[in-house]
Order: structure tokens, then C-alpha cells, then sequence
């Protein structure tokens, strides 16, 4: 198997399974990791499993479970994962929690650290500037409102959560290199914790951070020593199924192949248990928050400058670690919708084809590892067959590009990729890129096909788009009708994002024509028309990617 892309943060908004937390709605998909996508979705299994009609209208809540049932559902699961209340802690001094894109109790490392090697626990979130502001070179919004009031959701909860346990979580709004030093000098905090990232913006924060901290002089711990001391930065590993340090091979050696990848790993490594908290997590540290402001509150949309729009169809995903865990027990226990995943993932409608896990690990209110304990734990008590296998198969696809992002670092945002392609001149037409943004291309089936840097880009503002059915790739448009035909057949897919095709015959929902809007641009591969589309099938992978004579790059 070639190196693709099996669920990328740039397909399938509202349908796959995953976003790799090392590339969160924050960056734009590595190109060179969706080569061999075209073959691989072409080899895509089929939908035997029967799976509910859905009209026009219908709006889902992401878990469907009532705040009460989400409540009850997270307290069974943390005191399944509590510690006895006669484990020791190491009481000496403050710790600092510094939430980033961990917003969980349930097998938080850095949590646990913070609680053991100290006497009181101060949780912080900052509310980086930099997070909702704009685009380096488009100038598009880096956070948009869905994506916002999903975080808005993840810290009330998480607050929430914190205070059952004798905590609280102090917000501020601000940058962390400068918030988390004068909190540590106010408490004499001799360490921040906090869990580690792989991308380059978050990496640049962790060292202004540090180089902060050092500037810090807090009193000395022995007066005899009279040896001042300076609160240090530790970064825990936590985001991943398997544990960094537990790879067969080093970062820099991650195989650029993702079966290697995993068989290695599923044999030579152990998937480390979940961490479990204390029942109470408390002391808070004594002194005032007067100096720093107070504890601050969880932000509204007005406050970070967004307002709602209202939204028409798909799915509202409920942010926090209690819809989180919430949603494994709808998934897995109550619906009992493991056992046929693997069948019915490729469906396009609706929310329970797939786990919708996605929106929660990229937050960090879901443990991968809790995930898999789950899934183990369904196989044990109910079945194991292809399908519960197939969850943790994309789990490691989850944890393989992570690893990617260490090795390849920023290259893997650059125009020519890590393999440094040469030769690549991307559209820049901003009409084109607007109309394909709020679905206008003139075509039921389309994507962005020229630029991916563009498409990226635009992608953490909340997907203000009509329909997303494919990811961006030149190659993509090969079998992109095919693919069509195949997996939403009578168009219910399309219609349900594009309501000018609703009054249209199912079989001309795919192929429109001048009764939808003027196409803006040709399909580079074949004509929109049912006629025409047998002529992808059997076409080679390789000829795909090459470019025809006369072709714009």
C-alpha cells in the first residue's frame, strides 16, 4: 500500500472519522500524502449494511444524548478510571496545568504529573490571540464560528469537570508566553505542565514560553542555599495511540509508508494503558488571583469577536470531554454500531455511518488510548470481527501522520511537499477559489482542484461550504463522478447541500447541467454526463498524475 491519505482534516467534514491532532483545523493537508487517494477511494467497500432515508430538513446533534445523559455517562466512565484515594502525592509547592489541545480529565498525563510532584494544582487555558486571528498569506480566519463555540463548549465543560474534583480552571485571554509567567511568579509555581505538539506555530509558543519562564526569579526553596530558583516548561507526550517514546524507530526514521508503519508498530510496540486521576485533584493554591485578574470566565462568540449564523442542515457536534465520552458509549454500546463500521463508514448522510470521533480527539476531549480500551472492551464482551479492527486501523492512520509532522516538520506545508516537487504552478484566481468556497462552480460534484494551499487555508474557518465531497487533489477529478454514481446514487447527498438540485430527477442530480448554474469551469478529465463516466473506470493510477499536453499546471 502506497503512502495516502485515508481521512484527511481536508475531506469529509461532516463524514470521516478522524482529524489528526498534528493536523488539526489549523493547517492545510501535506500534499504530498494524497498521491495514491484517488486509487484508494476508488477501492473503497460498498454500503451492504441498510442505513436510514433522511429528508431535507434533518438536523443532528452529535451525540444525541441530553446534557443529564452525557453527565451521567462521564461520571461512570471517570470513576472507572479513578485512582484509590489512598495514593501518595509528593506535596511540595504549585503546579501549573497549561491546557492546549488536551481539554480532558480522563488520561491527561500532564494533569496527573502536575498532581503527584506537587501540594496544589492551578489549571490554566489562555486564549491565544493567534488562534483567531487570520491567515499568514490569504488573510482567511483562522477559527470561525463553528469551530469557536465547539471550544466555547470543551472549556465550559472541562471548567465543569475540574471543580467536581476541587479545581477550577483559570481563563485568561492572551498570549501564553506571557500570561504563564506572571501566574507562575504570582503563585511561585515551580513548574508548568503541559503536553507536547509537533507543528511549528505550536513549537514557537513552547520556546517563548520557556525563555519566559527563565526570566522568572521565585523565592528560594531552602533560605539556608539562599539559591533562587526559575519555574520550569514540562512537555509530556499525549496525543497519540501509541506512546512516542515506544516506536520501533526513531522520529526521524518513521517509514514514509504507512503499511510499514503499522505492521511495525502492531508488533513490536504495546499501547499503554490509560492514565488514571485521583477523585480529587485538590488543593487549589491559596493567595489571591487579584494580581492576574481573577479566575476569568468562559468566553461567549461576542467576546472572541464572532457572531452565529444560522446554519441549515448537518450536524452539530456538542464540544467537551462529556459528549466526547458520551459518544463512545452512543457508538459503541447503546447503538451497538461498531460491529458494522467498516461497512457502513462510506456512507454520506446522517450521523451514525461513522464514530464522528474526529472533532473531539482534535480537541483533545477524547483519549485515543481510551478508544482503544473501549474497542477491546466491545470485543470482549461482544464481538470482534473486521469492523472493530477497522477503528483502531484508522486510529494508527491518526497517530502515523503525527509522527510524519515530527520528521518532516514544516516541509510538509510547503508547495512542493517534502519530496520537494518541482514544477508546480498553482491557480491563484480568487473569483475561482470564492465560487468553489460557496459552491457556485456550476457542478453538483466539485472540488478545488488547483491550489490546496488556498483550500487548506480556508478550512479552520468552519467549512462554509456547500457541499464537500471529495479532498483537493489535482487527481482527484478521475473517478470523482464515478465515485458519485457509486456512493450517493440517487443524489440524496448532493441535494441535501445543494438545494437548487432538490426539484431535479434523482438520475440529473450528479449531471445538472445548465438547470443548476453555468459551470465556471470544465471538468478536466471528462464531461459532467452519465454517458461519459465509464470512461475512468479502469484508467491507471499513474496516468492520473500526469499531465496532458496543453493542460494549465
Amino acid at each position: 500500500m502506497t503512502l495516502s491519505l485515508s481521512s484527511p482534516i481536508s475531506a469529509f467534514p461532516l463524514k470521516r472519522l478522524f482529524f489528526p491532532t498534528s493536523l488539526k483545523p489549523s493547517i492545510p493537508t501535506p500534499v504530498f500524502l494524497s498521491l495514491s487517494l484517488a486509487k484508494h477511494c476508488l477501492n473503497m467497500s460498498s454500503v451492504p449494511v441498510s442505513l436510514p432515508k433522511y429528508d431535507f430538513q434533518t438536523n443532528w446533534d452529535v451525540p444525541q444524548f441530553s446534557d443529564d445523559q452525557m453527565d451521567a455517562v462521564a461520571d461512570e466512565t471517570l470513576k472507572r478510571y479513578s485512582l484509590s484515594r489512598d495514593r501518595k502525592r509528593n506535596e511540595s509547592g504549585v503546579a501549573i496545568v497549561w491546557f492546549r489541545n488536551d481539554l480532558r480529565v480522563l488520561d491527561n498525563e500532564a494533569l496527573f504529573q502536575a498532581w503527584k510532584s506537587s501540594q496544589a494544582i492551578l489549571p490554566v487555558y489562555c486564549l491565544d490571540p493567534r488562534l483567531f486571528g487570520t491567515t499568514h498569506y490569504f488573510g482567511f480566519p483562522k477559527t470561525g464560528v463553528l469551530r469557536a463555540q465547539f471550544l466555547i463548549d470543551c472549556l465550559a465543560n472541562l471548567k465543569k469537570n475540574l471543580m467536581k474534583r476541587g479545581l477550577n480552571l483559570l481563563i485568561q485571554h492572551g498570549k501564553p508566553e506571557d500570561i504563564l509567567p506572571s501566574i507562575a511568579k504570582a503563585f511561585g509555581a515551580h513548574t508548568v505542565y503541559a503536553h507536547q505538539e509537533t507543528c511549528s506555530e505550536e513549537i514557537l509558543v513552547e520556546k517563548l514560553l520557556t525563555n519566559s519562564l527563565r526570566r522568572v526569579v521565585l523565592p528560594p526553596v531552602d533560605i539556608a542555599t539562599s539559591i533562587p530558583k526559575t519555574p520550569k516548561l514540562q512537555l509530556i507526550w499525549g496525543s497519540t495511540m501509541y506512546h512516542l517514546d515506544d516506536l520501533p524507530f526513531g522520529s526521524s526514521n518513521v517509514p514514509d509508508v504507512y503499511t510499514q508503519f503499522r505492521k511495525s508498530v502492531e508488533s513490536k510496540c504495546k499501547i499503554r494503558g490509560c492514565i488514571k486521576i485521583p477523585p480529587s485533584l485538590g488543593p487549589l493554591p491559596s493567595g489571591s488571583l487579584d494580581e492576574i485578574g481573577g479566575w476569568g470566565c468562559v468566553p461567549s462568540l461576542d467576546q472572541l469577536g464572532l457572531n452565529m449564523e444560522k446554519h441549515n442542515g448537518g450536524m452539530h457536534f456538542i464540544g467537551g470531554e462529556n459528549a466526547a465520552l458520551a459518544r463512545v458509549n452512543e457508538y459503541f454500546w447503546n447503538k451497538d454500531l461498531l460491529r458494522v463500521y467498516k461497512e457502513t463508514r462510506n456512507a454520506m448522510l446522517g450521523p451514525d455511518y461513522s464514530t464522528k470521533f474526529s472533532p473531539w480527539l482534535a480537541f483533545g476531549c477524547l483519549s485515543p488510548r481510551y478508544a482503544y480500551e473501549e474497542v477491546k472492551r466491545y470485543e470482549k464482551e461482544r464481538v470482534a470481527n473486521d469492523s472493530t479492527y477497522w477503528v483502531l486501523f484508522e486510529l494508527i492512520w491518526r497517530d502515523y501522520f503525527r509522527f510524519l509532522s515530527i520528521k518532516y516538520a514544516n516541509s510538509i506545508f510547503h508547495l512542493g511537499g517534502p519530496r520537494r516537487v518541482k514544477g508546480l504552478n498553482w491557480n491563484q484566481d480568487m473569483a475561482l477559489f470564492e465560487s468553489w468556497r460557496d459552491g457556485r462552480t456550476g457542478l453538483s460534484v466539485h472540488f478545488w482542484s488547483e491550489t490546496w494551499v488556498w483550500t487548506g487555508a480556508w478550512e479552520p474557518s468552519g467549512l462554509k461550504l456547500a457541499l464537500w465531497i471529495m479532498t483537493h487533489v489535482q487527481i482527484m477529478e478521475i473517478g470523482l463522478m464515478e465515485l458519485a454514481q457509486t456512493y450517493d446514487p440517487e443524489g440524496e447527498y448532493v441535494s441535501y447541500w445543494l438545494p437548487e438540485l432538490r426539484v431535479l430527477p434523482k438520475e440529473k442530480r450528479h449531471f445538472p447541467g445548465t438547470s443548476y448554474i453555468k459551470q465556471v469551469v470544465p471538468l478536466k478529465f471528462g464531461n459532467a454526463n452519465p454517458r461519459n463516466s465509464n470512461q475512468f473506470k479502469g484508467q491507471s493510477h499513474r496516468g492520473g498524475f500526469e499531465r496532458r499536453k496543453g493542460q494549465r499546471s
